[in-house]
């Protein structure tokens, strides 16, 4: 859960792809199967009709794909805040991507002042109006930091889903409050999965009224209160900040492995795919 900074890159990949994850669970390949694209748009069953897709497998790349973004910001500590006592930096050198592996968050260890050092990207645009998002990934298993995998507009219009490597079986997944009087919608399930030991789809549908939640496939749970409707970015890190919700920071280098992601999309400045 971050503010996010600007960027100028605002090329994305609107190609789709054919290849599908190694994961073999038959509901990822049908659901793929399944989507159709009718002149402009692209249709899920099921789910909605998108504008935009892209498929990002990272081990195809030697460097970043456009269409995302590294962060290369900090974030001040407040000293009243016992929840943040450490500065955070999210720097360009701990994304690590080598052709042939997957992409790397890192949060190096051994870290004992301001500010921490962690890790986070983004889409390269913030005009994002409703999404399906699936994310190809093997958890740390170092304790000591927080996964996100989440929507961000504002703290006020934000989507999580979020892995505390201090509690290995649970997957956190939560709509932020839509004002300051709100209450956050939010849940927690067990993950039926050994995280840290493969890769796994981690996947949200935020839809008009409504964000639903699965795991490799398997629908876990939904939302219907604070769910944002304002466009914004896509945000993926790996972070620590000393407090209780991320823990840490971690003794040793924590480590999120992204092996692909996957996006159909609405993006309100453009028409569509292939549109003419």
């Amino acid at each position: 859960m971050t503010k996010l900074f600007g960027l100028s890159v605002v090329l994305a990949i609107f190609a789709a792809s054919s290849s599908a994850t190694s994961l073999n669970e038959t509901e990822l390949l049908e659901s793929r199967a399944a989507a159709t694209k009718k002149s402009c748009m692209i249709t899920l069953p099921g789910v909605g009709r998108f504008n935009q897709y892209v498929r990002y497998d990272f081990a195809k790349w030697s460097k970043f794909p456009l269409g995302l973004s590294i962060s290369n910001y900090g974030i001040t500590a407040d000293p009243e805040d016992e929840e943040h006592p450490f500065d955070q930096f999210y720097g360009l050198n701990n994304v690590v991507l080598k052709r042939g592996r997957p992409l790397q968050l890192r949060v190096p260890g051994g870290q004992t002042q301001s500010p921490i050092q962690g890790a986070e990207f983004t889409t390269a645009y913030d005009d994002i109006l409703f999404a399906s998002v699936r994310t190809v990934a093997k958890v740390s298993n170092v304790a000591g930091t927080c996964h996100g995998f989440f929507f961000y507009k504002s703290d006020t219009q934000e989507t999580d889903i979020e892995i505390r490597t201090s509690f290995p079986t649970t997957i956190f997944l939560t709509n932020q409050k839509s004002s300051p009087k709100a209450l956050t919608s939010t849940f927690d399930t067990k993950s039926p999965l050994d995280m840290t030991s493969d890769f796994h789809e981690y996947r949200f549908d935020w839809l008009k009224g409504v964000t639903k939640f699965y795991v490799d496939g398997k629908f876990v749970g939904s939302l219907k209160k604070n769910v944002p409707t304002m466009p914004g970015s896509m945000v993926w890190n790996n972070w620590a900040n000393g407090g209780s919700w991320s823990g840490g920071p971690p003794e040793r280098d924590s480590v999120l492995e992204i092996r692909s992601i996957e996006m159909y999309y609405n993006r309100t400045s453009v028409t569509g795919v292939n549109c003419k």
